[in-house]
């Protein structure tokens, strides 16, 4: 796997953690609404980084 693949795959791998972390399966107690919404700009960020970078390889 060469370098450009491996940072797309890790970019991946963190938002699906981070939506596993969203998730209701997941945890077991509710999530402070303030810090769901920094996680969600934290993965919205991840997510359009990954796009970017995927449409430019294309």
């Amino acid at each position: 796997m060469n370098e450009e693949n491996k940072e797309m795959l890790e970019k991946a791998e963190e938002i699906a953690e981070g939506l596993k972390r969203l998730s209701k399966k997941s945890r077991k107690v509710v999530m402070p609404y303030h810090t769901s919404y920094d996680l969600i700009e934290e993965l919205e960020e991840v997510a359009e980084s990954l796009v970017k970078e995927l449409k430019l390889k294309n």
